[in-house]
């Protein structure tokens, strides 16, 4: 089944398909919790020195950034399951959780910014800011749509319209405007800055509707005692702590640690997110993954040209 937003994987181990088929389509019975801990030290000295030339980042950019680059990294994070069938993004499609301003009773809304994962900090953070900017100063497609013409609909007619909608989608007729613009449930990662409002992080539950495999939340800075791995000795440290859920099916436990552990070292040297990443630091699956070394190479074949044409059409737009 063709689909906007992915190319069917074909080839993969029977493993990967059985296991996806055995646990079903209902996300939120295959979703892992994992806390990630970063040590602040490392990006204060980062920000303060991007400050001296006039650069402001924040703890989100960084974040963001991070995660973008590890999407690009390790495509199989940016995969998606539908019907049984495996598929890989040809873009990482980035939502972020915000309020326009802080007042009690005030809205939720998701802002949702596209990257090639081929994006600098630099470029992340300009894309970012301007979305936000907007969402402030405007409304987005999702907010149009629910509160001129969802909010008024009775049950009755919701209802069919949801209905409706989960059909569309599970058929791949869903157009890629409507899944990137307007649905919030259609992304590679979904994120959300706990610290803006003093919190910790949370451990946010996945959608069975739309296909986002990846949640992650970032909470306050704190105080905590952390072992120098040199010297042993335990001193106190100003810890950031992400809380992220993922879905388990598409990415096993070893490739996951691997990719926790990548997270470290960039956030340990920021500097590599100052440069866009060369073609060959994307890691494609590992030919474990599939059938044999053919079948791995004839899926890129296919992937590299459709997602080709993919770029070029957004670099236009």
């Amino acid at each position: 089944m063709k689909r906007k937003d992915g190319l069917k994987i074909k080839g993969l181990n029977g493993f990967l398909r059985l296991g996806a088929l055995l646990v079903g389509e209902n996300r939120t019975n295959v979703q892992n919790y994992y806390t990630q801990e970063l040590l602040a030290r490392h990006m204060d000295e980062w920000i303060a020195e991007k400050n001296k030339h006039g650069m402001e980042y924040n703890y989100r950019d960084i974040a963001v950034a991070t995660i973008v680059r590890l999407f690009y990294q390790r495509p199989e994070l940016n995969r998606f399951i539908v019907k049984g069938n495996f598929y890989q993004r040809y873009f990482v499609d980035f939502g972020l959780v915000m309020h326009k301003n802080l007042r009690t009773g005030e809205k939720e809304t998701v802002v949702k910014c596209r990257f090639t994962g081929k994006e600098t900090i630099a470029e992340i953070k300009q894309k970012l800011d301007a979305t936000i900017t907007n969402a402030i100063s405007g409304t987005n497609a999702t907010d149009d749509i629910v509160d001129s013409f969802l909010g008024s609909l009775p049950n009755p007619l919701l209802r069919l319209f949801v209905w409706t909608l989960r059909l569309c989608d599970r058929w791949g007729m869903l157009s890629d405007k409507f899944m990137f613009e307007v649905s919030p449930f259609h992304s590679s990662a979904m994120f959300g800055d706990m610290k803006s409002v003093h919190l910790g992080p949370v451990w946010h539950h996945l959608y069975n509707f739309g296909n986002c495999g990846f949640f992650a939340t970032m909470g306050k800075e704190q105080l905590k005692p952390v072992v120098d791995a040199k010297t042993g000795q335990t001193k106190s440290e100003k810890v950031i702590e992400l809380g992220i859920t993922e879905d388990e099916r598409f990415i096993d436990g070893l490739t996951y640690s691997h990719v926790m552990k990548s997270f470290e070292r960039i956030i340990s040297n920021l500097s590599v997110l100052e440069t866009a990443p060369e073609a060959d630091d994307a890691k494609w699956p590992h030919a474990k993954t599939f059938k044999s070394k053919k079948a791995h190479d004839r899926f890129m074949r296919a992937f590299s040209k459709k997602q080709n044409k993919k770029f070029k059409k957004f670099a236009k737009n």
